[in-house]
């Protein structure tokens, strides 16, 4: 029986009509899940991780105008800058949350001269018709999965605009991943489609227990962030571990997909900036050998790193060059090497192979604290992937770099942007604000402008303040190893602070460890003018005048740090320091003949350390050179008690044995020393020869 035109007409139609009434349940239950709260499995969770417990980053609050703030807590302010924001947005507002690590908190100094700071600065003078909120909401050592989580709680509070510096935290914590390696895919084609709805998340907790297997699949952190740097000397805990690295790199993808799709669902505008890092004067935190380099390898790519070093010192750089490339044909994963051959190829003028191995150096650095190379063209990728804007300030530096190869001229360490950095950036920023049509700037505003904005903050800045917070960023970076680079912070910030005791300290220090002696001693006389009770500045002194030969003022020094000194370590390392001193001293003493000045320091020595065996064997000998025989017999029986396996001591008993006539005591040491050293036997000193002489007259 053949259909009729009206029965085939039916039929699409009747679909037609369950895909509306599908669409329309659907939009429904979407609403209703809304209303209860409910969000997107795309943004609600990370499957990588778990939090045990979050405190909020804003707490609400009165100003002292008795106005509704929400202000950062006084548990974060360890982490956060302190910021307040009104609870009510007031209408032509516009609400701008900066969001990131240490660079968006603005460290060494702070939110003032941070890239937020100056961008609060300048966008009420470029666009006035706005009211203009720029909270500072970067967090110390936070990396992007945390950074999320406060962009969580950021939503509530009616922000317009994200702007989001992230990318060089993402290895500090420690963490594992378990079975999950590559992104979900629920991110990527026609499945974000179902990952962004709530409706999908329903079904998901209904179908299957998820809450449980990701509890089994998850790292759980805590609230605070607790690196790996926290629990160890250095970057000791970091070793080379491929998968790892990329099981991270993996998440941190993911992470700023997921925060540009829980901005978007809200509705609010965000900015993503690709950061930038120090590359040509910021040596590897840790070098590590590639997997399988046996011994004798090592040793011979030490014996080639020597070379190279000692032929640059010289000025070879040919030399060294090919010393090091023979070190790199060995191991070509040594982040050192490859940042020494960086070096040697800038020196020589090779700019665009010097580039190359500064990048090499830092993606091969075990201890990864600067964004990699992979890792910002995941963040311009993300950008693109998803249509949102991007300032690229790892571009911005290169330009504004000799040959491209960014250093000091606009970082202050591995990652912390100078203030002229910070204020570069901003500008960037500014200009991608008014290239979206967000910002409207006014026909005054300009270059001219924006420089006189940053003469008055600077203006306003306390150079003390700024001189104390390099001091904290030399000690950190001292800390992790990197001397050189904390010595010229703490040249920095003596200049910045020239009546801090504490700047004056570490500039000292600094110097000192780098082997600038006279500059150290200078350092430290200054930091006891200012602070004349300081122990640990008197101490180093002490051990610089021991080093040239200034043996009174030295004890001087360490006499009064241990009158000084605030704990027992420091007086007990004092105590020793006295005693070597004596023992030094002594030693002087009696090579010049002056044995019995020689006696007393190292009876000095000895009334401070009874036991010290170096102070016995060497009194023994100036009492033996004095023709104190038996004295000479007892000190040098009691050193020899302390240190039975030196052949030197036992040798110079049997010679004080012998000039007191007991032969057969003198015979006993001679052959204990023999057996400790049989090349004492050939010595111009050795007793049959002594004993030969004697009977030769």
């Amino acid at each position: 029986m053949l259909k009729s035109p009206t029965m085939k007409r039916s039929l699409p139609k009747k679909i037609l009509m369950s895909a509306i009434a599908t669409l329309a349940f659907f939009l429904l239950l979407e609403g209703l899940l809304a209303l209860a709260g409910m969000k997107p499995r795309l943004y609600a969770e990370d499957p990588y991780l778990g939090f045990s417990s979050h405190s909020p980053l804003f707490v609400r609050d009165q100003d002292a105008e008795g106005r509704e703030i929400y202000r950062v807590a006084d548990t974060k302010l360890r982490l956060f800058n302190p910021q307040e924001f009104p609870a009510h947005k007031a209408e032509g507002s516009f609400r701008i949350f900066c969001l990131g690590g240490s660079t968006t908190f603005g460290r060494p100094f702070g939110d003032v001269t941070s890239f937020c700071g100056w961008l609060r600065e300048m966008l009420p003078a470029a666009d006035p018709s706005h009211h203009w909120e720029v909270i500072n909401a970067g967090g110390v050592s936070y990396a992007s999965y945390r950074v999320a989580l406060v962009m969580e709680e950021l939503l509530n509070y009616e922000p317009d605009y994200f702007i989001l510096y992230t990318g060089q935290n993402e290895f500090l914590e420690a963490r594992t991943y378990q079975d999950i390696i590559a992104m979900p895919k629920a991110l990527r084609g026609l499945g974000a489609l179902a990952a962004h709805t709530r409706t999908w998340t329903l079904l998901e907790k209904v179908l299957k227990n998820e809450e449980k297997a990701g509890q089994e699949a998850k790292t759980e952190l805590g609230d605070e962030v607790k690196t790996k740097l926290d629990a160890a000397v250095g970057p000791s805990e970091y070793h080379r571990d491929p998968e790892g690295q990329k099981k991270i790199i993996e998440h941190f993808h993911f992470n700023l997909l997921r925060m540009i799709d829980m901005a978007r669902a809200e509705r609010v505008g965000i900015e993503l900036v690709v950061p930038g890092a120090n590359l040509g004067d910021c040596t590897p935190f840790k070098s590590e050998h590639r997997p399988g380099l046996g011994p004798e390898l090592i040793r011979k790519f030490n014996i080639l790193m020597l070379a190279a070093h000692q032929a640059g010192a010289k000025g070879e750089l040919e030399k060294a060059l090919a010393f090091l490339q023979q070190a790199r044909s060995i191991d070509g994963h040594y982040a050192g090497e490859l940042y020494n051959e960086a070096r040697v190829l800038r020196a020589l003028g090779r700019w665009k192979e010097a580039g190359q191995f500064f990048e090499e150096a830092r993606d091969e650095d075990v201890c990864p604290l600067r964004i990699l190379g992979s890792m910002t063209d995941i963040v311009r990728q993300s950008a693109r992937e998803r249509g949102t804007p991007f300032v690229d300030f790892d571009e911005i530096v290169r330009k504004r770099s000799e040959h491209g190869i960014p250093g000091k001229n606009l970082f202050l360490d591995h990652v912390h942007p100078t203030i002229q950095g910070n204020f570069i950036l901003a500008s960037k920023i500014l200009d991608a604000l008014i290239d979206q049509g967000i910002v409207h700037p006014v026909p005054e505003w300009g270059d001219e402008a924006a420089e006189e904005i940053k003469n008055r903050v600077m203006a306003s800045i306390d150079d003390g303040a700024r001189g104390l917070a390099l001091t904290k960023l030399s000690k950190v970076l001292g800390w992790a190893g990197k001397i050189r680079e904390a010595y010229g912070l703490s040249r920095q910030a003596v200049e910045l602070a020239p009546g801090s005791s504490s700047a004056w300290y570490q500039a000292g220090l600094t110097a000192q460890l780098i082997g600038k002696k006279e500059e150290a001693e200078a350092a430290y006389r200054r930091c006891l003018e200012l602070q004349p009770d300081a122990d640990l500045p008197r101490q180093n002194l002490g051990v610089l005048l021991q080093q040239k030969g200034s043996f009174a003022e030295a004890i001087e020094q360490f006499r009064e740090a241990m009158r000084l000194a605030r704990d027992r370590k420091t007086i007990d390392a004092n105590r020793k320091n006295i005693a070597d001193t004596c023992l030094l001293e002594g030693g002087r003493f009696y090579r010049q003949g002056h044995y019995g000045q020689a006696i007393e320091k190292y009876t000095s020595c000895l009334e401070i350390q009874p036991d010290r065996a170096e102070a016995l064997a060497n009194r023994g000998l100036a009492e033996m050179a004095l023709g104190h025989q038996q004295k000479a017999i007892e000190d040098l029986s009691s050193a020899v008690s302390r240190m039975p396996d030196n052949a030197f001591i036992h040798h110079r008993l049997a010679i004080a044995y012998a000039s007191a006539g007991r032969m057969q005591e003198a015979e006993e040491q001679w052959r204990k020393a023999l057996s400790l050293d049989p090349e004492l036997a050939n010595r111009p000193d050795a007793l049959p020869r002594i004993l030969e002489g004697g009977r030769g007259k």
